[in-house]
């Protein structure tokens, strides 16, 4: 990679924000597989474009389930946290943040759909059929 990322539209990173927000209230009480969780939001849209995930973090992500792994230097904010976090054969999901729900879908269906699907963008209806995880919004 080089240079520096694109700048996103604000409203993109609130919205994103808020929804990872939610999705971090909800893993701390309902534990789940250790792994690496990409937050997308649908800004209050029915579909998200299959777009949103990068091939950049797609690359990632593919790269943190494989034998070679990722090293990532995390910067503390509390006193006692890691300096690394190193994933390897590590599990991958895309977390989206839709209306009435978040889905949680595994990497490797969600990469499966954007590859089959004749649509550009993953509708709510059919993320619901896909995902591992559906966490409705209280």
């Amino acid at each position: 990679m080089s240079g520096k990322p694109p700048k996103l539209p604000r409203v993109m990173k609130q919205h994103e924000a808020k929804s990872s927000i939610s999705f971090r209230h909800w893993i701390e009480q309902n534990p789940q597989q250790a792994g690496v969780y990409e937050n997308k939001d649908t800004r209050g849209k029915e579909s998200l474009p299959f777009s949103e995930v990068t091939e950049d973090q797609t690359r990632f992500l593919l790269r943190c389930q494989s034998d070679k792994g990722v090293l990532v230097r995390h910067q503390a904010t509390n006193a006692g946290e890691a300096d690394y976090f190193y994933y390897r054969n590590s599990p991958a999901w895309i977390v989206i943040k839709y209306p009435k729900s978040i889905e949680v879908i595994p990497l490797d269906l969600f990469l499966l759909e954007k590859s089959q699907s004749s649509r550009k963008s993953l509708t709510y209806s059919r993320a619901c059929e896909i995902s591992t995880v559906s966490i409705v919004h209280s």
